[in-house]
């Protein structure tokens, strides 16, 4: 492949990082257009395995909270039909019109994949750095 190929790639991944943190945000978007179906997430709440798990956490998460997700320093390796994004995550928690009452710093690393619908995350590990508020329940 060559380096336009390459930066094709990259920029169809980090247009999945935008798809992923609108759709964590509640803003839209299709998580089967974002997550392989046998993904496996590993966060400071838990781990996760398969699409439908992953959907049923970020939703039962949602006890009135809004969510506000930034990447930042996104560094994207792509191997062929295989990448590795490392990048920081801040995230405001908060109530419609209200200030943020939690805010915590995370470390991601995802693996990504290339199939025929595009590029999807299989596998997140998100380690928790920071934060601000309470820390919250286990899932």
């Amino acid at each position: 492949m060559g380096e336009l190929g390459k930066l094709l790639d990259r920029n169809e991944i980090a247009d999945l990082l935008a798809r992923l943190g609108r759709w964590l945000d509640g803003l839209g978007g299709d998580p089967a257009e974002i997550y392989d179906r046998d993904v496996v997430v590993r966060s400071p709440r838990g781990e996760f395995r398969g699409l439908a798990r992953v959907v049923e956490f970020v939703r039962g998460s949602d006890q009135g909270d809004r969510f506000q997700h930034f990447h930042s320093d996104v560094l994207i390796e792509v191997d062929g039909d295989r990448g590795v994004v490392h990048a920081n995550q801040v995230v405001h928690f908060y109530l419609q019109g209200a200030a943020p009452h939690r805010t915590s710093g995370l470390r991601v690393t995802y693996t990504v994949a290339r199939r025929p619908g595009g590029w999807r995350l299989v596998s997140s590990e998100i380690r928790l750095e920071w934060i601000i508020g309470e820390l919250p329940l286990s899932a």
